[in-house]
């Protein structure tokens, strides 16, 4: 089976064919306005820079989409136009639902993806999927990117007033966007003001690694807040994303899951490899995946 297996996130869409692979930009999400209309040319687009007569037939379809839960009539909207765009068998989920096939390949477990969002995907290993968090930057994703950098601006903001303690981050924020006084005005102008919020995270990561007492209690409780969305799972963890790839952020989960009795691991594989392996199990996954066409 020759899989065009698809990663389609908010930054980024990566596809394979094989051996293949090829990288094109992102989208806002399937609940976007035109979001499947956006994920269909995204697709479009990054299938066809893999060219030439060495790229394999595309047999089936798998396909790892940002959004989907949050948008179901979309989700099958966009699993019916995948069908007729190649014309083959499609196996569409969520993106976290594809990191977990991944990481677990169908097993027992709970994939903690903490990038710009934090949502959790836990199994039973018999086909039984439940989310955690994932609620989006105004009712959830605690701990994530955009929670770290929206800590780190408002305690910049209070040590302007005077509210606040004095911090590092003051300068960092400066380096962001200048006056202070404008910063409301930059974090929405672009349209994705948790996009926004969430670049900031990487000077908080570093400002606490350096000794910041301002931006090391903030870091102190994105990692609680992730640890406790994990202990509403099941182990074992696989912990994925750029918040988790920091050392002191893997360092405080990692050791608070492992005080609890847990095990953590890494995962098998990435999303992509999971969009590939929900095309090629037809019983993975069951209740979480759209299936068109005969698997």
């Amino acid at each position: 089976m020759s899989v065009l297996a698809i990663d389609l996130g908010k930054t980024n869409c990566r596809v394979t064919i094989g051996d293949h692979g090829a990288v094109g930009p992102g989208f806002p999400g399937l609940a976007d306005s035109d979001g499947v209309a956006r994920a269909l040319s995204v697709v479009r687009a990054a299938a066809a820079l893999i060219e030439g007569e060495a790229r394999p037939e595309v047999t089936a379809v798998g396909a790892g989409v940002a959004g989907v839960e949050a948008a179901p009539r979309q989700a099958q909207e966009l699993a019916d136009a995948l069908a007729a765009e190649f014309e083959v068998p499609v196996a569409l989920a969520g993106d976290a639902v594809s990191a977990h096939a991944g990481a677990f390949r169908g097993a027992r477990g709970t994939i903690v993806v903490v990038g710009t969002g934090t949502v959790l995907i836990t199994s039973d290993g018999a086909g039984s999927v439940r989310q955690v968090d994932g609620w989006g930057p105004w009712l959830g994703d605690e701990g994530s990117g955009r929670w770290i950098g929206q800590e780190g601006l408002r305690a910049v903001l209070a040590a302007a007033d005077g509210r606040g303690s004095a911090t590092t981050l003051t300068a960092a924020a400066e380096a962001l966007h200048r006056p202070l006084s404008e910063m409301p005005w930059w974090i929405s102008a672009t349209g994705s003001p948790a996009r926004r919020l969430a670049s900031f995270a990487p000077a908080v990561l570093a400002a606490a690694a350096a000794g910041d007492e301002v931006a090391r209690t903030i870091v102190e409780h994105a990692s609680d807040a992730v640890v406790a969305a994990c202990r509403a799972t099941t182990g074992p963890y696989c912990l994925v994303g750029g918040v988790v790839d920091d050392p002191q952020m893997r360092r405080r989960v990692e050791d608070a899951l492992v005080a609890g009795g847990a095990e953590t691991r890494p995962p098998l594989g990435d999303a992509l490899s999971g969009a590939r392996y929900l095309a090629e199990s037809a019983d993975a996954y069951a209740r979480s995946v759209i299936r068109r066409g005969r698997p």
